[in-house]
């Protein structure tokens, strides 16, 4: 049975700062577009964004499988915390996650769906098993709970994700123009083009590029 009840203390104004501090360091291209979100949504596409990074990092901090699951499993009990409604844990990033399950309707199912995600890749070392497509998916929904876009999604995300780290220089799919209620999820698919380009954006570069995204919904 599924309590949901939120024991824990909502973070406060720096510690939400901080969070979009980290999630601007860590992953410049969503931050920026999550920056055209409404401000209500902005905390949770943080949330959302800064609880991928935890779990995306393990393949960066650690080397041996063992301590990889020791980092996953700790993700795992603070999820089962969350279910339960007796988060304990003191880390802003998992205390932000619970605001997101436990406020704004997140899937703690998306978020367990991540983990496991993130942890066959690291397991495998293969990036392409890391779940983009459920990432965009999830913060798409939080900006819109219907948009008619999940296929587009499921084709789009694992090729700029692909063309980011350089494993391929093809564009990826044509899809049409991403709805304006998602496009805060999305704008920074459109860097794709120049990724697999292999050109390097300097950053006014990669905001204006996003910001057109924004207007035009060309992705």
């Amino acid at each position: 049975m599924v309590r949901m009840t939120d024991h824990a203390s909502p973070l406060s104004r720096n510690q939400w700062k901080s969070l979009d501090t980290l999630v601007k360091r860590a992953d410049e291209d969503r931050w920026l577009s999550s920056r055209y979100a409404p401000a209500s949504k902005r905390r949770s596409l943080m949330a959302l964004y800064a609880y991928n990074y935890e779990l995306a990092k393990v393949r960066t901090s650690v080397s041996e499988p063992g301590l990889g699951a020791i980092r996953f499993q700790w993700w795992r009990d603070a999820l089962d915390e969350i279910e339960a409604g007796q988060m304990t844990r003191k880390h802003d990033v998992a205390l932000a996650l619970n605001e997101l399950i436990t406020t704004s309707g997140f899937s703690l199912l998306v978020a367990r769906r991540m983990l496991d995600a993130h942890e066959a890749a690291f397991e495998e070392k293969d990036r392409a098993k890391e779940p983009e497509a459920l990432l965009m998916s999830a913060a798409a929904n939080q900006l819109a709970a219907t948009h008619a876009w999940g296929q587009n999604i499921t084709q789009l995300a694992p090729a700029y994700a692909a063309a980011r780290r350089g494993d391929t220089k093809a564009f990826g799919p044509v899809v049409p123009k991403v709805p304006g209620t998602i496009r805060p999820a999305l704008a920074h698919a459109a860097l794709r083009y120049n990724y697999a380009s292999g050109i390097t954006m300097k950053p006014f570069a990669k905001r204006l590029l996003i910001m057109r995204a924004m207007f035009s919904g060309k992705v």
